[in-house]
């Protein structure tokens, strides 16, 4: 039985992992999770740690327990008041160590070719450390947005596993009826060759498909598995721990009715992680061939995030299009179900017309599921579009 009011192993590895990273800075244990107890209430902490994945829950737990994401945190602290200044001295102070440490050989050394090209290495490395001084824009905002666009990066992949998962889950159904279309195949065909109806090739080519078809549910099972794993890995829960899997959301059909693709570009652009991380580094740019670059480069991320934004209401409405014809397909498809029902019952059906029709049934309902997942994920692309992640490159 699950309790919710308990901290459940869901956080046990990054528990770990960043309590190693944290002690080596602070001489008190800390707990894993990034925020106070404060920063939510009681029931939702417990919900965070349950042993219950919502979908809603997925940020919050990439940002509490999320491996990269707290060492990502851990790493700032070292980070947060560095100015660009700051971050160029670093550089300069390698490359000045490298300087330092360099000795010339003797010219009558017999290994004075190879100790001489290491100098040369040497001097070279030291060099370039010195040119990425003088071109860095580095300071500790953009180290911030950079850890930030990572964090919503995580997130947004998080939300396609989880799409993911459920749409392996419901490819299952598919793949037990044509499981069992060939066990009935096999059957059929060994009743046949024994009324002198059939040969032992066919016999053995049904058994085949019944093999086949066996290894492709088993192969999907392993790869359903798979996914649940690297899911509830990177939201925190330790290897091996059973997490039940709560359902996504309906997509919404009347938020992409609403849609205004100006006025979302324009969201887009303002909120890309890339497009500011560029802004920050044009402010902090030293040279004129730096600054001439970074404004090259933040030209052509507006129009790269107008395009990307473009593409994805296209998807968006492709995808809500497929759906509204899956959905029509399944209709016609539960009409000819229930007369097929109707007619066993009466038994003016054989019992392998009512499997074939009881097939193409399933085949629509998974049809439909799988459809409304993929406007889904399309939902989901389109959303982080516009909260940051658009394409800018």
């Amino acid at each position: 039985m699950r309790h919710k009011n308990r901290i459940s192993q869901k956080k046990r590895t990054a528990r770990c992992l960043a309590a190693a990273a944290i002690v080596t800075l602070i001489p008190f244990p800390v707990m894993a999770q990034q925020s106070p107890e404060f920063a939510y209430s009681a029931e939702k902490w417990a919900s965070l740690r349950d042993d219950h994945l919502e979908y809603d829950e997925i940020a919050e737990l990439i940002h509490e327990y999320n491996n990269t994401v707290l060492q990502n945190h851990i790493a700032y602290q070292d980070e947060k008041d560095k100015s660009r200044d700051d971050v160029a001295q670093d550089y300069y102070n390698t490359a000045n160590d490298i300087y330092s440490n360099i000795q010339y050989p003797d010219s009558d050394d017999s290994n004075y070719g190879s100790q001489m090209a290491a100098v040369l290495n040497s001097r070279l490395q030291a060099d370039q450390l010195m040119e990425r001084g003088d071109e860095s824009t580095e300071d500790s905002e953009t180290i911030k947005l950079g850890y930030d666009q990572t964090e919503a990066n995580l997130v947004k992949q998080a939300q396609q596993q989880m799409i993911q998962y459920w749409n392996q889950y419901y490819s299952l159904d598919s793949l037990r009826q044509r499981k069992i279309q060939a066990e009935t195949g096999y059957q059929s065909e060994q009743n046949r060759l024994s009324a002198g109806m059939s040969t032992q090739a066919k016999v053995l080519s049904a058994k085949e498909a019944v093999s086949s078809a066996e290894a492709s549910l088993l192969s999907a099972e392993s790869n359903l598995a798979k996914t649940k794993e690297s899911l509830t890995l990177m939201l925190g829960w330790s290897y091996g721990v059973d997490v039940e899997i709560g359902e996504l959301p309906e997509p919404d059909l009347a938020q992409i009715e609403a849609i205004d693709v100006d006025a979302d570009i324009q969201k887009a652009i303002a909120n890309s992680y890339s497009l500011k991380l560029t802004e920050k580094r044009l402010q902090n740019a030293r040279t004129e061939k730096v600054r001439n670059t970074q404004q090259q480069t933040q030209k052509n991320q507006r129009e790269a995030i107008a395009t990307n934004v473009r593409a994805g209401y296209a998807n968006l409405l492709l995808a809500r299009s497929n759906y509204e014809q899956s959905l029509q397909a399944f209709e016609l498809e539960k009409i000819s179900m229930d007369s097929a029902q109707r007619k066993l019952a009466a038994g003016t059906i054989t019992r392998n017309a009512y499997q074939t029709q009881q097939s193409s049934y399933l085949t629509a309902e998974v049809d439909v599921r799988t459809k409304k997942l993929s406007l889904l994920t399309a939902m989901v692309d389109y959303q982080w579009s516009l909260d940051g992640l658009a394409q800018a490159s």
